[in-house]
């Protein structure tokens, strides 16, 4: 059995797929298996494909989007450990080794460490947000209450066993974003052993493409995170959880609800979701959000680990060097 495999989904990004590709055979520990899925890319991939053939696996994606990308990606993966990767970031040199050593030492399910948005110019990285989960989320409540409460990381952070992998649903084929927090919710009703890795980061890289899709996107992305919200509430009665948890959940969707009300998105269809006291719960929800954002000074919450040091991201940028 090789011991990492890297599973990262594709759509016209050809030029950006090549610097990610050559982060990971830089990796101090390089991963056995590096599988791209195409989703169906009308751009240069077919160059990409020629110039890295001896180095990585690559598929042409059966079905449509991310999810059934990674679900094709696991469906040939043979390493104990899945790296969920997307195809325009980039990880710090020891991200994989890090984290696998802390997985092996430990016997745990799920590493995950910090990440940060950044864009890369021709005057070097600009940083666009703070450092998320410098710190870990604690041991106060399991992380599927924190989730429930609005924690989230991307993936790409994480280090999974795919032992655990296994149990878990395939991802949700049907989204094109959020994918990854219905995923994480469902893992963490598994009740996986979690361990924080704070040395190696992952660089969530922002570029013009990408921007230009969310703004395409905007009222898609809303959508998604409605359609994810409302599965996490149609399992809700059968989580075990406390009463302000599950008010701070119901809280957040009720701010969505009324988020696409207020952008000119017929909610309706989600209505058989909703109860009148949820809408008292986003009202808390908001005193509650914006207490916890003023600890921080930031956008975020605490639990979210921020960090907001300067000097901390030049350290990451430099590892990159």
């Amino acid at each position: 059995m090789s011991q990492i495999s890297v599973i990262i989904p594709v759509k016209n990004r050809a030029a950006l797929l090549r610097k990610t590709l050559d982060n990971l055979l830089a990796q101090s520990m390089k991963p056995d298996e590096i599988i791209v899925v195409d989703d169906h890319s009308t751009d240069e991939i077919k160059l990409v494909i020629f110039d890295y053939i001896t180095d990585c696996i690559f598929l042409n994606n059966k079905g449509t989007g991310p999810g059934a990308a990674r679900n094709l990606g696991l469906s040939v993966a043979t390493g104990k450990y899945i790296q969920f990767f997307d195809s325009d970031d980039l990880m710090t040199p020891r991200k994989l080794e890090k984290q696998f050593l802390a997985l092996e030492s430990s016997g745990l399910d799920m590493a995950y460490g910090p990440y940060v948005q950044a864009q890369e110019t021709e005057d070097g990285w600009i940083q666009k947000d703070v450092i998320m989960q410098a710190t870990g989320f604690g041991n106060s409540l399991d992380l599927k209450d924190w989730i429930l409460r609005g924690w989230n990381s991307i993936t790409q952070a994480c280090l999974f066993r795919k032992e655990f992998v296994d149990k878990l649903n395939p991802w949700n084929e049907k989204l094109i974003t959020h994918e990854d927090y219905l995923y994480l919710f469902q893992a963490s009703l598994l009740n996986p052993g979690t361990i924080h890795v704070p040395e190696e980061a992952v660089i969530y890289r922002q570029h013009g493409k990408q921007s230009t899709d969310m703004a395409t996107l905007s009222a898609g992305r809303a959508i998604d995170k409605m359609e994810v919200l409302t599965e996490i509430r149609s399992q809700l009665p059968s989580v075990s959880t406390d009463f302000l948890t599950k008010g701070l959940f119901k809280g957040r969707l009720a701010q969505n609800y009324s988020f696409l009300k207020n952008n000119g998105i017929d909610p309706r269809r989600y209505s058989g979701f909703m109860e009148t006291g949820d809408f008292l719960w986003e009202f808390i929800y908001r005193i509650y959000n914006k207490q916890m954002r003023n600890k921080t000074g930031t956008s975020w919450e605490p639990m979210h680990g921020v960090s907001t040091s300067a000097s901390e991201f030049q350290k990451i940028i430099e590892c990159l060097k």
